[in-house]
Order: structure tokens, then C-alpha cells, then sequence
């Protein structure tokens, strides 16, 4: 295949006249030019805004966890729940880039929303972490507060799972299942240490 109508099968962007690319229209797929809609990648057709927010949503809220773990590491004093943390830590900076690559499978930008909730109980963290606790005390609050984090963090990516699933995003689905498993697992083993 030669020539413009070559470049437009397979989505690239041809010159007007003038010698200039032409404008995609705001919100396009890249690949997709004003005269020329191509089929050239998979994108779905629509997403839902609520999805969108609810996943910068988390974005925003893994990234604080990020944040605050390294923290709740220092101030454990059990080797077993240090070491869960340092691996659940792991995972949580898997899980920022996770979404970060169902935002790109879908086409889309995460939006950038704030999560109140994951920043009341980050809050709560630090100030147990603040409390002068015997060491036992301090690591049972921490595993509380823990396991408050791990049960929101469910019942936030439960719905998500379920609506990628309902709008057959087959692949983005798994991913999200991909960190719900993670954080039920988490929350297990929080339990079964406290």
C-alpha cells in the first residue's frame, strides 16, 4: 500500500496541502485524524466518566499509600509484619503502575482526583505511629489500621472489577483482579497476624 490512502489504513496522519498534519479533534485516539477515523487501534468506543474517576480516584489514593508504608515499616517492631509491609509496599507501587496501564489500554488519561477517605486513614496511621505504645500495642493498632486500608481498598476495587467486566474490558478486567487479589490476600494475612 502506497500514497496517503496507504498511510491512512494503517492510522498514521497525512499532510494537508499546506504541508501540515492535519488536527485531530480533542479528545481523538492518537492515530485518528479529522477526515480519516481509522480502526487501528482497540481502544473501546466508551468508558464511563464514573469509571475514569474512580480509577484516579485509587490512583491517587495507592500513591499516597506509597508514601505512608515506608513509614509504618520503620514503625513496626514484629519481623513478620515488617516484612508483610515491605512486600505489600511492593506490590502498592504495582499497583500505581497497573493503573496507569489500564488508563493507556483504554486510551484514556487518569484523571487526577483526590481520595479522602485513603487520606483520613493515612492520617490515622501516622498518629498511632506518633503514639508512645509498648511495641506490641503499637503493632496491633498498626494491623487495625492496616486492615482498614485493605478493606477499603476492597470495596473499591470490587465495583471497578465488576464494571470492566459488564463493559466486556476483558483485559483491563484481569488487571484490576490482578490487585483485588492482592489486597484480599494482604488483608488475610494482616488478619492472621493480629
Amino acid at each position: 500500500i502506497s500514497g496517503k490512502k496507504g498511510m491512512a489504513a494503517i492510522g498514521m496522519t497525512t499532510k494537508s496541502s499546506q504541508g501540515r498534519p492535519k488536527a485531530s479533534r480533542a479528545g481523538s485516539a492518537r492515530g485518528h485524524t479529522r477526515v480519516n477515523r481509522t480502526t487501528s487501534t482497540n481502544f473501546p468506543a466508551t468508558v464511563s466518566k464514573s469509571f475514569l474517576n474512580k480509577l484516579g480516584e485509587m490512583h491517587t489514593a495507592e500513591k499516597k499509600l506509597t508514601h505512608a508504608l515506608p513509614l509504618v515499616v520503620a514503625a513496626a517492631k514484629s519481623k513478620d509484619l515488617k516484612a508483610l509491609l515491605r512486600i505489600h509496599l511492593s506490590e502498592t507501587k504495582g499497583h500505581v503502575k497497573t493503573l496507569e496501564r489500564v488508563a493507556r489500554s483504554l486510551g484514556r488519561k487518569l484523571p487526577s482526583k483526590s481520595c479522602k477517605q485513603m487520606t483520613k486513614l493515612v492520617l490515622d496511621a501516622t498518629k498511632v505511629i506518633a503514639k508512645r505504645l509498648v511495641s506490641g500495642e503499637k503493632d496491633k493498632e498498626l494491623i487495625a489500621g492496616g486492615k482498614k486500608i485493605e478493606q477499603f481498598e476492597i470495596a473499591s476495587y470490587t465495583p471497578l472489577c465488576a464494571e470492566a467486566e459488564r463493559s466486556d474490558l476483558t483485559h483491563e478486567a484481569a488487571m484490576l483482579h490482578s490487585i483485588l487479589n492482592q489486597e484480599k490476600l494482604a488483608n488475610e494475612l494482616l488478619g492472621a497476624l493480629g
